[in-house]
């Protein structure tokens, strides 16, 4: 399973993306999909989202939203976690 995380603004993305990296982190930068209303037009697909948002909340990073990714007979499916 893969999670999308969004982000107020490009370089909070860009910030995000370069710390998780550093610590080893798989993470894969992609357009906001469509069907999410929120964050700068750039995410960030992780694996492991409590372990990834707690490294960026220890750099000071802030996550805007959370997204776990699914997929269905009808195509891929976001849904909101609460963080």
């Amino acid at each position: 399973m893969s999670y999308i995380l969004t982000f107020a603004n490009t370089h909070a993305a860009i910030f995000a993306e370069k710390a998780l990296l550093q610590a080893g982190y798989q993470v894969g930068v992609m357009p906001l999909p469509s069907s999410i209303k929120a964050g700068c037009g750039i995410a960030l697909r992780v694996a492991d989202y409590i372990a990834s948002n707690a490294l960026l909340q220890e750099n000071n990073l802030v996550v805007a939203a959370v997204y776990e990714v699914s997929a269905n007979e009808h195509g891929t499916i976001y849904n909101e976690v609460v963080l």
